[in-house]
Order: structure tokens, then C-alpha cells, then sequence
């Protein structure tokens, strides 16, 4: 039973792990072509707006990549204390809010990038209540992982 839910979840792992390479790999390619590209769908800097742009471009940029490679060193590494069978690793719990974080300003600057880059009209900053929503939880769930930790260890101390 151990063995085939080890091996279930480096399948997971495998799997989760390849589609955040390619989440990052899209986002640096994105990036490169709103950069550098001249015409539709590029940024469009305004001197008077450019610190504020350079922030959404860069945020968006360096937190959503941050996110996919924290959701593969969290899977990484629950997948190695499962292996040393531990089932709730310390350290995850740092990583879990490390991505709340992380997915909370990336995710903010992504929903920007249309409107304060590429169409850079009126500098509108928008905030989407999912987004915060979904941070929110992701924190809730890192509170949960920390007393699923404790009580892991609890355990542990008592056998």
C-alpha cells in the first residue's frame, strides 16, 4: 500500500511539476514578446506611468515564475518526506505561504498587464476579488498544514 501511494504521488509530482515548467517557460516567453516586440499586444510606456509599468512587467514576470517553481519545490520535497516517511514536512509550511505570496502579487500584476502596459490609456490598477480570494485561501491552507505538522509530530513523540 505504502509503495503504491509513493508511487502515485511522484506521478502527481511529475506531472504537476511538468506543467509548471511550462507555465514558466509561457510566461518568459510572453515576456520577451511584450518586451521586445513592436505593435499589438506590447507595452506601451508612458513616462509619466513608467515606474508603475516597469513594476506590473517585472512583478508579473518574477512572482508567477516564483509561484510555479515554489508549487515544484513543495511537491519536491513532500514527496521526500514521504519517502523518509514523514507525512506533513516543517518546512512546506514556510514554502505554502512563500506561494500564497507569491501568487497573490504575480497574480495582481498579471491582471494589470493589459490595462496599465499594453493599452496604458488611463493607468488603471485593478485588484480582482478572486485573486484575493484564492490567496486567502492558500494562506487558510497553510494554517491547516501547520496543525496537521504539529499534530504529526505530536504523534510521533508519543509512540
Amino acid at each position: 500500500m505504502e509503495a503504491k501511494g509513493y508511487k502515485g504521488m511522484m506521478g502527481v509530482t511529475i506531472f504537476a511539476s511538468l506543467l509548471c515548467i511550462v507555465s514558466i517557460v509561457w510566461i518568459l516567453v510572453q515576456s520577451y514578446f511584450i518586451c521586445t516586440e513592436s505593435g499589438e499586444g506590447c507595452i506601451v510606456w508612458h513616462e509619466d506611468l513608467y515606474p508603475l509599468q516597469a513594476g506590473i512587467f517585472a512583478g508579473r514576470l518574477l512572482f508567477k515564475s516564483m509561484f510555479y517553481a515554489l508549487i515544484i519545490v513543495f511537491l519536491i520535497k513532500q514527496l521526500n518526506a514521504i519517502k523518509s516517511g514523514v507525512l506533513f514536512p516543517n518546512v512546506n509550511v514556510k514554502i505554502i505561504y512563500s506561494i500564497a505570496a507569491c501568487y497573490l502579487v504575480g497574480n495582481i500584476c498579471d491582471d494589470n498587464i493589459s490595462t496599465a502596459l499594453i493599452c496604458g490609456d488611463n493607468g488603471a490598477f485593478v485588484i480582482n476579488s478572486d485573486t484575493l480570494l484564492y490567496a486567502a485561501l492558500l494562506v487558510i491552507f497553510a494554517l491547516i498544514y501547520k496543525v496537521a505538522v504539529n499534530v504529526s509530530e505530536e504523534n510521533n513523540l508519543t509512540i
